[in-house]
């Protein structure tokens, strides 16, 4: 039987969103939902160890590790109004937990006992992993970012390698206060690819998509100049009257169809998204049975704790409305669902017969072969158009849709897609509808790659800044 090539890093350790619900997925306190964990300020000390500029054997010789990380941290700057006051440190291990840390946010790649030890367990595989500190009060006293000593990382897209600046950036987005998204192509996603999946250099994540900018709008405000912001907000319900919670809910710019932000349900059905420029959009919900699941949403506290035991009514996708953004203001759209089983259900998805359950890069002008995999997927459940996108710049060949051979019990169906030279950078989702009328998203799954970003946190000096306060009270989390 052939394998498939999945290339799936799990994230399991899990802190996720508030009450009321925003944009993204943001760390709160605990399971109340009502105090938010972020910076106290928008200028953050960041200390780059000495380890970022010693040969490490699990870094390919000649890797720019200190660029990478530098070009992370300026990846947030851009997306929301933070500062990182960089500084060096000759300390080369993270805090330990059960302790209040010692004040010092440190990025490292060193291969110490302690950076070992976080990586023990079910985390062997992860390529990063960030344990922030913060009070009671749900101000980040500490938050350290270390690589995992016993994976190797890259530059230069090395096949079998996690690429650098991509690890750094998604970490850094936990340090910041972020939690992971259930868009497939944010970078914030709950899995990195190694370099080669798709026969592909696997850095989209180094390019921050829509939902990240928006999560970190939402903690921090937009960066200055960036435009006036909006909102959209309000309670998904089953048409019984019960909550839908854990649903994963999304907006897309009508014009063009790209994915603008997100947002998980709370218990009580509530969900916001924030961070979105003045425009129209659609807005869509299914449940977190695909690609991104609700074991990958629970934690052991915050507002998803008991997601993963909860038995979640079945739903099926819908598009719950089309509102418009203005500027300084929030939207309202409720909507109830029918509550009917989903029963298309996309696992993975690929490109040049591999598959993955990460969003799948593509270039304007291009045209693609396209796979998908999932339970019980035939060809023979989708006719005419049953397999479209959201975007006008994305044609699916209706005519192309066949079954393709990936060995016995494995089900996976092909199909052609055409994207125009003029579609924009970000993220688009796929659309399935049966011949049955259930209705499947890949949020985010094809992601448009924009240029890199060429700003670099250029100074590195020291700073008479003293670490923050450690209250005598704090919590420790780690994030992957």
């Amino acid at each position: 039987m052939r394998q498939l090539a999945i290339a799936l890093i799990l994230a399991t350790t899990l802190i996720l969103s508030a009450l009321p619900a925003r944009a993204y997925t943001l760390q709160f306190t605990d399971a109340s939902n009502s105090v938010q964990v972020k910076w106290p300020t928008r200028n953050i000390k960041v200390a780059l160890s000495s380890s970022l500029n010693a040969t490490q054997s699990n870094i390919k010789p000649g890797s720019d590790v200190i660029g990478a990380a530098r070009r992370a941290l300026a990846h947030w700057t851009e997306a929301a109004n933070i500062r990182f006051v960089t500084v060096t440190s000759a300390a080369q291990s993270i805090s330990a937990q059960g302790t209040h840390g010692d004040g010092l946010s440190l990025i490292t790649v060193a291969h110490t006992a302690e950076n070992v030890e976080a990586f023990a367990g079910e985390g062997s595989e992860m390529p990063g992993r960030t344990r922030v500190f913060y009070t009671i009060a749900g101000s980040i006293t500490e938050a350290d970012i270390a690589l995992n000593p016993s994976q190797p990382f890259s530059t230069d897209a090395t096949p079998g390698t996690y690429d650098l600046e991509a690890t750094f950036t998604h970490e850094i987005g936990h340090l910041l206060g972020l939690e992971h998204s259930a868009v497939l192509g944010a970078t914030m996603q709950p899995r990195e690819a190694r370099n080669g999946i798709y026969n592909l250099p696997a850095i989209s994540p180094r390019t921050l998509s829509e939902d990240d900018r928006a999560g970190a709008a939402a903690l921090y405000g937009a960066r200055l100049g960036s435009g006036s912001r909006g909102s959209i907000q309000g309670t998904i319900d089953f048409v019984s009257g019960a909550a839908v919670f854990g649903a994963n809910v999304w907006a897309e710019e009508a014009a063009t169809g790209r994915v603008s932000a997100s947002s998980i349900t709370l218990s009580n059905g509530a969900y916001r998204m924030e961070g979105l420029l003045p425009g129209e959009y659609r807005v869509f919900a299914q449940p977190l049975n695909g690609l991104v699941n609700a074991s990958e949403i629970a934690s052991q506290r915050g507002a998803y704790a008991t997601l993963a035991l909860n038995q979640q009514f079945p739903f099926r996708a819908e598009e719950i409305g089309r509102v418009k953004v203005e500027p300084h203001s929030t939207a309202p759209l409720n909507a109830q669902l029918s509550g009917l089983p989903s029963l298309v259900n996309p696992s993975f998805i690929g490109i040049n017969r591999e598959l993955s359950a990460v969003a799948v890069p593509l270039v304007p002008g291009q045209a693609y072969k396209m796979f998908l995999s999932g339970d019980s997927l035939k060809a023979s459940q989708f006719y005419g158009a049953g397999i479209t996108t959201t975007s006008p710049f994305i044609i699916v060949d209706s005519s192309s849709v066949k079954d393709e051979d990936f060995g016995e019990g494995i089900n996976v169906i092909s199909f052609d897609v055409m994207l125009a030279g003029d579609i924009e950078a970000g993220e688009y989702s796929l659309r399935l509808q049966s011949i049955a009328g259930d209705v499947a998203y890949v949020v985010g799954g094809l992601t448009i790659d924009g240029p890199e970003s060429a700003a670099l946190a250029e100074q590195d000096g020291t700073s008479d800044d003293e670490p923050g306060m450690i209250a005598d009270e704090s919590i420790v989390t780690d994030y992957e």
